[in-house]
């Protein structure tokens, strides 16, 4: 009996991944991958049966196991091996390895640069990037101040804006609306960007260069290949007050002065890393000129 029906058929039966890898002298990991490229829907940790015990839908290790297996089915997909693959994505080939088998949270830029390299249908990619914000929003939960109210905070929120001098925008996967509007006289507006973000949306760079020339406005951008600790979610700080995170299932608000202070300093930190004005309209045009062959 092949490798391939011995694992599939061992596993149906109740077997255990590092049982069949003990039985087969494979590894887990290669065990693992042809589980799922076999299209083996895989239990939960703990569960000798499917059907036994389930965690709950909302339950982070659950949310963390189906991104994990979304990604290394993009993997499979794409003929990539893991090393390639990080290579391609400036990430190690052991962070590949550790995110797709749920051992380690990865980053929502990793997420998008391994869309990227994987070139994933629009529908996955959503599908990643959307339980990748809810995996890496875990974190933010822990210590922020969640809003149970959606009313209530989305007036908190609107008011806090309105009334701010300075609004700083971290922007990882798509371009902030603040960014689309005309800039406002009556307050600085600085905007970081990861490339990823930058590249989401080839119809507005004319506009970004435009804004990148206003006096009220510094738009930066940080390229790919930069050497810098970029967060696992976007934000905004408004003034030195209010933190927020726009999740997928509401917005999660940060006031604690020691936490804000932090994501300040975090904001400053990527500025001084990005490219601004004429690099950033000089980068602007490569990535049009790229574009439009």
């Amino acid at each position: 009996m092949s490798f391939t029906r011995t694992v599939v058929k061992g596993y149906a039966k109740g077997q255990t991944i590092r049982a069949l890898a003990a039985a087969t002298g494979r590894s887990y990991g290669a065990v693992r991958s042809t589980l799922v490229a076999e299209g083996v829907r895989l239990r939960g940790r703990g569960n000798r049966r499917a059907g036994k015990r389930v965690l709950p839908v909302r339950d982070a290790r659950v949310r963390r196991q189906e991104l994990s297996l979304e990604l290394l089915r993009a993997r499979l997909a794409s003929g990539l091996t893991g090393a390639a693959a990080g290579r391609r994505a400036g990430i190690s080939q052991s962070k590949v390895s550790k995110v797709e088998t749920g051992r380690l949270v990865p980053k929502l830029v990793d997420v998008q640069r391994l869309a990227d390299v994987y070139r994933v249908p629009p529908e996955v990619r959503r599908r990643l990037l959307a339980l990748a914000e809810e995996v890496v929003g875990e974190a933010a939960h822990r210590r922020a101040v969640v809003h149970r109210r959606v009313s209530g905070r989305q007036v908190v929120v609107a008011r806090t804006e309105a009334a701010a001098d300075t609004v700083r925008v971290l922007g990882l996967t798509s371009l902030p609306p603040q960014l689309l509007r005309t800039p406002s006289r009556d307050r600085r507006l600085f905007v970081v960007l990861s490339e990823s973000a930058l590249r989401s949306d080839p119809d507005n760079w004319p506009w970004l260069r435009e804004v990148s020339r206003s006096p009220f406005v510094e738009l930066g951008v940080i390229p790919w290949l930069t050497r810098v600790d970029v967060p696992d979610a976007g934000f905004r700080v408004y003034d030195e007050s209010m933190v927020v995170f726009g999740l997928l299932a509401g917005d999660v608000v940060i006031t604690d002065p020691d936490d804000v202070r932090h994501h300040v300093e975090t904001f400053d930190r990527l500025r001084r890393s990005a490219l601004t004005g004429a690099r950033l309209r000089i980068h602007l045009d490569h990535l049009q000129g790229e574009h439009d062959r």
